[in-house]
């Protein structure tokens, strides 16, 4: 029997031992996964067997995959922790009563990367991934379009699961109706974004008591990026020539995005992502025909004294740290 994506599933779980399977807490609203095991398999040499090898043995097996979709507030805040790490600071009833701010940075260089378990419902199968680690976390915002995720990960080993009771989805996407972009204090009219990190997780590899399996992956030092496209003007010449042609670094970059769903009053759900100490890597403004002339910035932020390269601020309905 053939089966189609419309109607499967996907629940994510905040583990609390890496590799230790827990129940969905969340569901995704996603639009693809590519969630798969790998068996590493070795040939057997052996000069005896002629005509094909003799043996190829499973000698390690990883999880590994991407979920892809759109970004919204019952998960928002629950995949950014997973994504950057860090410790969440909560202001509770802030900045009005019944709504409440989470500030999430990136985990320090000495502690670890939250691990999840990811459970698939695939319709024939359903099927969960455990010890699933952020690689790389990536946001996209085209104007006049939907706020849209991308999460790799990697995980330690894949087997028959099930979904847990959650309730559906209720709340609106986040979209770029109303989002905005400084950069440098400046507010910029940008025609899209796109936030990446990369959190360069290292294969620990295996073990003898590690079995089949890997180890948990370590997180070495993270790169995260922006690039903004927008029209160009004067202000794209000033940004070349004082921040990507010297060694002048932007105070901060920050992209604030907002669903139209609302915590309580007017307080509309709000994620917004600040990059500090930006350098600037790229900036093009080139013609290409008659219409009008784009431009492109791209940046990365950088860890210098105290001050966090990446911070995320949500606004949402929940109390409690994520």
């Amino acid at each position: 029997m053939a089966y189609t994506g419309s109607g499967t599933t996907v629940q994510i779980g905040k583990e609390t031992t890496w590799g230790t399977a827990v129940d969905g807490a969340k569901i995704l609203s996603y639009t693809s996964e590519t969630l798969k095991s790998a068996a590493d398999r070795k040939t057997e040499e052996s000069l005896i067997a002629s005509t094909a090898p003799s043996g190829l043995d499973i000698m390690g097996i990883k999880v590994e995959g991407d979920v892809a979709g759109i970004l919204k507030p019952e998960f928002a805040g629950y995949l950014l922790k997973l994504a950057l790490g860090g410790d969440d600071t909560v202001t509770q009833n802030s900045p009005v009563t019944g709504a409440h701010t989470h500030s999430i940075p990136l985990v320090s260089a000495s502690d670890s990367l939250p691990s999840a378990t990811i459970i698939v419902d695939r319709k024939g199968a359903v099927r969960k991934h455990t010890g699933c680690k952020v690689s790389s976390f990536k946001l996209d915002g085209a104007a006049g379009d939907y706020v849209k995720f991308t999460a790799s990960f990697k995980g330690k080993d894949e087997s028959t699961g099930s979904l847990a009771s959650l309730s559906a989805l209720a709340l609106q996407s986040f979209k770029t109706v109303g989002a905005t972009i400084t950069i440098g204090g400046d507010s910029y009219d940008a025609k899209s974004v796109s936030f990446s990190l990369d959190n360069s997780l290292e294969d620990v590899g295996q073990t003898y008591g590690s079995g089949l399996y890997v180890n948990e992956p370590i997180h070495g030092q993270r790169k995260a990026t922006i690039e903004v496209d927008l029209d160009y003007s004067d202000d794209i010449e000033t940004l070349i020539d004082t921040n990507l042609l010297a060694d002048t670094r932007i105070a901060s970059i920050v992209w604030t995005l907002k669903s139209p769903s609302v915590v309580t009053g007017s307080t509309q759900y709000t994620v917004t992502l600040t990059l500090n100490n930006v350098m600037l890597t790229e900036v093009t403004r080139n013609v290409s025909g008659t219409g009008i002339i784009g431009a492109k910035i791209s940046g990365q932020a950088l860890s210098i004294s105290s001050t966090e390269p990446v911070e995320v601020s949500i606004i949402d309905a929940t109390s409690s740290a994520y």
